[in-house]
């Protein structure tokens, strides 16, 4: 039994819930286009260690980073704890390859985790769990953290501390993304050139992006994509 399945039940006998934990359609099609944008890199439906190695590769490669530069030690070390938290947690039948469900199982973990928070505080101010805010931004796991870094990282190349429109546009382009839907994307990211992307605020919006299923939230837009396809888990 996968730790994602584990906590599911652990969770479940603790509030008394029965109901089917489940993530949001919404939040699903966006990390499924995670799923397929970054990393399915032979579009087979899975990942594998070798499709992380590739990715890692490429994308210190499109960013001049060096082997035994800071950065590209950083790559690593995000990559390589992130696939060992894949396997951990999702890698329900061990096969050393990560499927769409899986990966969504993975993400589910962090939700459960919110949801037992939520329910905790609820508790203690005897209210229903509904009734209590679930604070997206409080709570992150260090895996989550490093990665939302080594995005911020990604997108700012010039290392400046600041995502310009250029950088957003040019190293979403280089993942096939539209120039045209990344202009706009950044326009709204940054409210019409109002707000500067700096690593906070690109935090703050990546955590909506994967911990959110409100689909107003700006941070949606962080990979360029305008809009999510329901074809993408097919």
């Amino acid at each position: 039994m996968s730790k994602v399945r584990e906590l599911i039940n652990s969770f479940k006998k603790k509030v008394g819930l029965e109901e089917v934990i489940i993530l949001s359609e919404f939040r699903k099609k966006k990390l499924l286009d995670e799923f397929h944008t970054f990393y399915d890199s032979n579009k087979n439906g899975c990942i594998e260690w070798k499709d992380f190695v590739l990715a890692r590769e490429n994308i210190c490669k499109m960013n001049g980073w060096k082997l035994g530069s800071e950065k590209f030690m950083y790559v690593h070390q995000v990559f390589t704890k992130l696939w060992q938290e894949l396997n951990e947690c999702a890698d329900e039948n061990t096969d050393g390859k990560v499927s769409t469900d899986e990966w969504l199982s993975f993400w589910l973990k962090d939700y459960i985790e919110l949801k037992e928070r939520q329910n905790i505080e609820a508790k203690k101010q005897k209210k229903k769990p509904n009734e209590i805010h679930m604070n997206i931004y409080e709570n992150v796991p260090v895996w989550l953290e490093d990665y939302i870094q080594y995005k911020f990282n990604l997108l700012n190349r010039t290392g400046d501390g600041i995502v310009d429109g250029d950088e957003f546009e040019y190293t979403l382009g280089l993942f096939d993304i539209p120039a045209k839907d990344c202009r706009t994307a950044f326009i709204m990211l940054t409210e019409n050139n109002s707000k500067k992307i700096n690593f906070p605020y690109f935090r703050k919006l990546a955590l909506q992006y994967y911990r959110s299923d409100d689909e107003t939230d700006v941070g949606n837009f962080i990979n360029g994509r305008l809009t999510f396809s329901d074809e993408l888990d097919k």
